[in-house]
C-alpha cells in the first residue's frame, strides 16, 4: 500500500573546512535533509539542520538508531525528558561516550546509505 513520504530538498552550498571540522567522508552532492525519526542505520549524520542554518558536526557520524529509553542513565537523555513529541537516539557510544538522543522531528542533514532512487529513471 503506497505510504506518504516527504522529501526535503537540501542544497550544500558550502562546508566548513577549517581545523575543526574532520573532511567529509563521503560527497555531499548526495546529501539530504531528513526527519531524525526517519534516519536509517548505517546513514551518515553531517549537520542539524534549522530555520536559523546548519549546524555541522567537527566530525560525521555512522546512524545506528534505537529505542529512547528516558532513564538509560547516559547523562544526556534525561535532558530530553521533558520535551514535546517523540524522541529517537541515532547513535550510542560514538562519537560520544552517550547516548545522541534527537526530537524525532528535528532536521538532520544526512548522506544516506542507500540514496534515493533517480526520479528520472524509468521503472
Amino acid at each position: 500500500m503506497p505510504e506518504h513520504v516527504d522529501f526535503f530538498e537540501a542544497i550544500v552550498t558550502a562546508y566548513p573546512d577549517d581545523a575543526d571540522h574532520a573532511p567529509l567522508l563521503q560527497d555531499p552532492v548526495h546529501a539530504r535533509v531528513a526527519r531524525a525519526g526517519d534516519v536509517a542505520d548505517g546513514d551518515l549524520i553531517l549537520a542539524a539542520v534549522s530555520l536559523h542554518g546548519t549546524d555541522y558536526f567537527n566530525d560525521q557520524y555512522t546512524a545506528h538508531p534505537q529505542p529512547y529509553n528516558p532513564a538509560c542513565g547516559c547523562g544526556v537523555c534525561c535532558h530530553l525528558t521533558h520535551e514535546p513529541g517523540p524522541v529517537v537516539v541515532l547513535s550510542h557510544g560514538h562519537p560520544w561516550e552517550t547516548c545522541n538522543p534527537w526530537l524525532a522531528d528535528a532536521l538532520v542533514l544526512i548522506v544516506p546509505v542507500q540514496p534515493l532512487r533517480d526520479r528520472t529513471a524509468k521503472e
